[in-house]
């Protein structure tokens, strides 16, 4: 079994500049008991955090609260996390955005979909210790 850490990765060299008084998080997953209780456990980290169950919500909370990082769960209905993280990028045409799927589907596959490398800074596998997810966070932030 791989140790925490190597379950959750960056894929980017971009450094998210905190622009408010606590990095914000928003978790996207249309499971709202797993997308509540992980922002839970960053609220407690002294982290922001917001939670979305899919892409409609998504995109409708970041009209109003602009996060520093999306937490993204891949396999959802309608539209996947390929889709809303391309749609976030769009929507929120800034450089201050990371983006990391946290997904149980493997790296390898999310790499190879469609523009993933693109649109992810990170990756994180379902099922890893919270805190290696929040550890590759705060690589992201400045």
């Amino acid at each position: 079994m791989p140790q925490a850490q190597s379950l959750c990765q960056t894929w980017s060299a971009r450094k998210i500049r905190v622009l408010n008084a606590h990095p914000r998080v928003l978790v996207v997953d249309d499971n709202t008991n797993a997308a509540e209780a992980l922002a839970t456990y960053l609220s407690y980290e002294g982290v922001e955090t917001r939670t979305a169950n899919g892409y409609g919500e998504a995109l409708s909370c970041v009209r109003d609260w602009v996060p520093d990082v999306v937490v993204l769960d891949i396999m959802m209905p309608e539209h996947d996390g390929f889709e809303t993280a391309q749609a976030l990028r769009s929507y929120l045409p800034t450089t201050n955005l990371g983006i990391v799927a946290f997904t149980s589907l493997d790296d390898d596959h999310v790499r190879e979909t469609g523009t993933a490398r693109h649109n992810f800074d990170g990756y994180c596998r379902k099922g890893s210790p919270p805190v290696a997810l929040l550890a590759l966070m705060q690589k992201l932030w400045r």
